[in-house]
């Protein structure tokens, strides 16, 4: 058995992560892979038992990194405005400084069905991390809309994503949409009136 070297498995895992977001996540292959890790296909397989393996890992290490960013005692003793707006800024922040991390995340969500064992797995990560918390209390108290909480996620995080792509694409400057006003917009489409 060949021995796991920790910079090619993190190669791999980039290289997935750089088709996905030059391409797509069906643009993932084993083959597109080992080319351009300059190792055989066969190689990628002492790493991860199959591409749906090879996917997983790589949306946990992102979800992972996302949720390292959580102030999560912070957060905890903050009145839950405060809380909420203190994770939007945070959130905000990892788009601006990470901005593979939050287009790897979005498209394996939104293009890719894990399996049943995948997904549980992926929800341990998601529950536990403190901004899930916070929402699950906002929620509980109806300081929230009440839909599902996916919603709210999806709410909070496409935007903030689309937000920090605008100003790295130019679209338009900070200047001009500052981020507090999507701060706001945020709050009043997420929040019990």
């Amino acid at each position: 058995m060949k021995k796991k070297d920790d910079q090619k498995y993190n190669r791999i895992l980039d290289v997935a992560g750089d088709l996905i977001i030059t391409d797509s996540v069906g643009a993932v292959s084993t083959t597109k892979i080992a080319k351009q890790v300059g190792i055989s296909q066969s190689s990628i397989y002492v790493y991860f038992k199959n591409r749906e393996a090879l996917l997983l890992t790589l949306y946990v290490r992102e979800l992972k990194r996302l949720y390292a960013q959580d102030s999560g005692e912070d957060l905890r003793s903050l009145s839950f405005e405060t809380a909420m707006k203190q994770y939007l800024e945070q959130l905000f922040h990892y788009g601006l400084t990470y901005p593979k991390s939050m287009t790897i995340i979005q498209k394996l969500k939104e293009d890719y069905a894990f399996d049943e064992q995948a997904g549980e797995q992926i929800n341990v990560i998601v529950h536990q991390s403190a901004v899930q918390q916070l929402l699950f209390k906002g929620l509980a108290d109806k300081t929230l809309r009440q839909v599902d909480i996916s919603l709210l996620r999806n709410i909070i995080f496409s935007t903030i994503k689309l937000h920090t792509d605008n100003l790295r694409q130019g679209v338009y400057t900070e200047a001009d949409v500052p981020f507090e006003r999507i701060q706001r917009m945020l709050m009043k489409a997420v929040q019990n009136n």
